[in-house]
């Protein structure tokens, strides 16, 4: 058996169209003999991210070259990628972006520049009241994740234990200096991995329906999957691996707990 889950495949390329056009409006000349001016848009000046963005999608680094659709997304990506960076004190990179359309609400999808696209994508969002963004389910990503572990590990008895969590909603807007304060603050998918050759397998239910209790108990909402591995099969898997890994030869057991509110 192998874990299948959802995994946000990040396309390097802006969804808008490929055409050219003039940055400005030009002279009426049929009104040359009216003497009346037409006023021409400012022209669109490219600060050196929007340069590289627009170049690493394939597309014209001169702003003159760009259509009236192209030099409106690369606006909007800088002012998004822009807002998020003062929001939250850290430099982000563009992974893709989607204008407005009749099925589509406009968004940016950023990662930390120090990150990686696949694994720390988020969505930003524009809004009547400004932007909205996803990031804190990546932030507290590794420490939640922590936070798991050491509370199956409480429940399993045993070092033996990996947990990795994707969280999918928080109402936290920080990363939290208290591991209590994810209690009920917290939406996520987790897999559980212990080795066997730690635990009595004869058991594995009992602490898997203990585990169940105690994240009710926490507050603790999501959907977890809880495999017991065979002997040091554990040690292959990480956090950057797991999510492909497969283990259809490495499992003895695998239960599922779903926590949702009451």
């Amino acid at each position: 058996m192998k874990i299948v889950k959802k995994i946000m495949i990040i396309g390097m390329v802006l969804i808008i169209g490929i055409g050219v056009c003039g940055c400005g409006m030009k002279k009426n000349n049929s009104n040359e003999s009216k003497n009346i001016t037409l006023k021409s848009k400012p022209e669109l000046v490219l600060n050196e991210r929007q340069k590289e963005i627009l170049e690493e999608v394939g597309l014209p680094t001169d702003a003159e070259k760009l259509d009236s659709s192209q030099q409106e997304a690369i606006i909007a990506i800088d002012e998004m990628l822009t807002a998020v960076e003062k929001k939250y004190n850290t430099s982000f990179s563009y992974a893709g972006y989607v204008a407005t359309g009749p099925l589509e609400h406009e968004h940016l999808i950023a990662y930390p520049s120090d990150g990686s696209p696949r694994r720390d994508s988020f969505e930003v969002r524009r809004t009547d009241n400004g932007y909205e963004d996803d990031y804190m389910n990546v932030a507290i990503r590794e420490n939640f994740s922590s936070y798991l572990t050491e509370l199956a590990r409480q429940v399993f008895k045993t070092e033996a234990v990996k947990a990795f969590a994707e969280v999918t909603r928080t109402t936290l807007v920080e990363v939290p200096s208290e591991e209590k304060m994810y209690n009920g603050a917290v939406g996520s998918k987790n897999y559980i991995y212990i080795d066997s050759a730690s635990i009595n397998q004869q058991d594995f239910q009992s602490y898997v329906d203990e585990l169940e209790k105690m994240f009710y108990q926490n507050e603790l909402y999501g959907i977890s999957e809880i495999i017991l591995l065979k002997n040091d099969e554990i040690e292959n898997l990480d956090e950057y691996n797991y999510s492909y890994y497969d283990i259809s030869d490495s499992y003895i057991e695998w239960k599922e707990i779903s926590v949702q509110r009451e």
